[in-house]
């Protein structure tokens, strides 16, 4: 399989201004915002598009592909860590051709195959607030303390449900 060379959950450099602005993945609440310019610029791949990461979770879509992940063809990484009782992770599922495909050119994946496993059910989809000197320093925006502003959405079980080496 081929697939895209910049996956579509990445941000692009010419998305790299951001805003708060009501987010209809997150019910109309306040969140952070960036334009949408997928190849505009240069990608960054550390680094994913604010509403394109919040639609992947909300709708269950690709972080590859973008295309919507059907129930029997949802596969993740094993990827995030344990935060209060909860395994919790902000990366989407994939389809499995697309994880495949991500294994053989994205270095961060290369040799995590056996991270590679279906999504487990009985996940809860959860708000990460945002604010304080790093959203700041990584997005130029002085969040009032008082606001609830969102970021990213994260994907969380229970974590005795959820078994994971921690790498670094």
């Amino acid at each position: 399989m081929t697939g895209p060379t910049v996956p579509w959950n990445a941000a692009w450099s010419a998305e790299a201004s951001y805003e708060i602005r009501p987010c209809r993945w997150v019910g109309g609440r306040l969140a952070l915002w960036s334009p949408h310019k997928p190849g505009e610029g240069k990608p960054i791949f550390a680094k994913p598009h604010m509403v394109r990461q919040r639609r992947s979770i909300a709708e269950m879509r690709c972080t590859v592909c973008g295309e919507k992940t059907p129930e029997n063809d949802r596969w993740w990484f094993k990827l995030g860590r344990i935060q209060e009782g909860y395994f919790m992770t902000t990366e989407a599922p994939v389809h499995h051709a697309c994880a495949a495909y991500a294994l053989t050119v994205c270095p961060h994946l290369r040799g995590r195959a056996a991270d590679l496993e279906p999504l487990p059910g009985g996940y809860s989809i959860l708000s990460a607030i945002v604010g304080g000197p790093a959203v700041d320093q990584d997005f130029g925006i002085k969040i009032d303390p008082a606001r609830k502003i969102i970021g990213s959405l994260k994907l969380a079980w229970p974590a005795h449900r959820i078994r994971v080496e921690e790498r670094s």
